[in-house]
């Protein structure tokens, strides 16, 4: 091993490159597709259910935590 293989002490850590990604993609995919469920199910007049909230809940949260661990990386 070369010494130039070695990150000096003074610099800082290297945050890893995709931070939260996969909680940020899951979180837009629930979000839209609670949406868009209940879109559909509005435009044929239909009555929702209030189970639409959990995975907008879900989706939301995931979307939350993937945002604040890419800010806290920064």
């Amino acid at each position: 091993m070369s010494w130039t293989d070695e990150r000096p002490a003074w610099l800082p850590p290297i945050p890893p490159p995709h931070r939260g990604q996969v909680r940020i993609v899951l979180g837009m995919i629930l979000v839209c597709s609670a949406m868009l469920t209940s879109l559909v199910v509005a435009a044929f007049g239909a009555l929702l259910s209030m189970y639409i909230l959990w995975p907008l809940a879900g989706g939301l949260l995931l979307l939350m935590s993937g945002l604040l661990s890419r800010r806290r990386g920064a």
